[in-house]
């Protein structure tokens, strides 16, 4: 009997240990796939190739997910690999979001001196879309060595457009304004000149 009744506990025992099994294996925590309600910053832009009259360029269109600035790069970025060094020109702080038509104003940079006021020649300039980092509606990139404002990434690479611009050619005279500025006195001289040998020539006659 008593035989009978453990081996019946024995039974119940298994059965109770089979249905609580599955209930706690289901109760366990989902693991979240790795990304899963993180939202990655991106960046898009559109600068195409252009003509400036040397102090300006153009971005057609410019997508910041977090907002910030459009920094200009020159060839130092590439020749040189010089991020912060090589900034000539930022936007305006840009919100999130599309816009249009974004202008930048080239060599007017906070931080940075510059010995000239355009561009100079013909060339590929790269922009680069960068955070506010630090929230103060200003560019901070250069003024801090690059620790504030960094570049938007994708991957293991800044988000970046290049475009070659090219500079409108400064209308000039032949030669320049002063030289036409002296063509009329040099002329007039020519005359005076002209005029004493005529009468040099007349006063040898007459002897």
């Amino acid at each position: 009997m008593r035989s009978t009744l453990a081996a019946a506990c024995l039974v119940l025992l298994c059965i109770a240990g089979m249905a609580i099994a599955p209930t706690a294996a289901q109760s366990q925590p989902v693991q979240p796939q790795q990304g899963d309600g993180v939202r990655t910053p991106n960046a898009t832009m559109v600068f195409t190739d252009q003509t400036t009259n040397g102090t300006t360029v153009r971005l057609n269109s410019v997508n910041l997910s977090e907002g910030g600035f459009v920094a200009i790069h020159d060839a130092n970025l590439t020749d040189a690999n010089d991020t912060v060094g090589s900034v000539i020109g930022v936007s305006e702080k840009l919100s999130a979001g599309p816009h249009q038509d974004v202008r930048v104003q080239l060599y007017g940079l906070d931080g940075r001196e510059f010995n000239q006021s355009r561009l100079r020649t013909n060339g590929s300039l790269t922009a680069m879309a960068h955070f506010d980092s630090n929230g103060n509606d200003r560019f901070d990139f250069v003024r801090s060595n690059g620790s504030v404002d960094g570049p938007y990434v994708a991957g293991t690479g800044t988000i970046t457009e290049s475009a070659v611009v090219s500079v409108e050619r400064e209308e000039t005279t032949p030669d320049s304004a002063l030289d036409i500025g002296l063509v009329p006195i040099v002329a007039a001289g020519l005359v005076v000149v002209l005029l004493i040998v005529l009468a040099a020539v007349v006063i040898r006659r007459r002897r």
